[in-house]
């Protein structure tokens, strides 16, 4: 039971660090319909299913359409959101996306700085007593450097909208 338990939680942390930060999934209900085909399209072959950027070469039926958006990051992107969106439409059983629309937004600005403040004197003072007067003279100098450092980077969302297909 231990053992079992152990490897829920290890199955739930993956699936956590490979999941989009949101999915909203809009099932297709009504007539499948004659939808649009075309004789050639262009198509990425690298993700969990085929996502073409048009129409397929070969009819299907439409599952539903699919938003996806990543966690925020500095390095997220549309691929990601893409690659998200493949991936949860395989584990539907979909042989393939149809791209409506991928981007990335600015969600957030992290900011950070540093200061350091260096200062130096130096100095004295000489004199001499005659009579009832004393004659002197004081010296001295000083320095101050002060070293500044910051920097600002956004914080990005990928974005996806696609169509969840399956091929006749």
């Amino acid at each position: 039971m231990k053992k079992r338990l152990s490897k829920l939680c290890a199955l739930s942390f993956v699936t956590a660090l490979t999941s989009c930060a949101s999915q909203d999934f809009h099932q297709y209900t009504g007539v499948q319909q004659n939808w649009p085909t075309a004789s050639g399209t262009f198509v990425s072959t690298k993700y969990g299913v085929p996502a073409y950027y048009g129409p397929p070469n070969r009819p299907y039926v439409v599952l539903g359409s699919l938003d996806a958006t990543t966690v925020r990051g500095i390095g997220q992107d549309a691929e990601s959101a893409v690659q998200d969106a493949a991936r949860v439409a395989k584990r539907m059983g979909a042989d393939a996306i149809i791209m409506i629309g991928s981007g990335r937004e600015q969600v957030g600005t992290s900011s950070f700085g540093t200061a350091s403040t260096n200062s130096s004197y130096t100095g004295g003072a000489y004199g001499a007593a005659l009579g009832n007067s004393v004659y002197g003279r004081t010296y001295g100098s000083g320095s101050s450097t002060t070293n500044m450092f910051g920097s600002s980077f956004g914080s990005y969302q990928g974005k996806a909208s696609v169509l969840v297909i399956k091929f006749k």
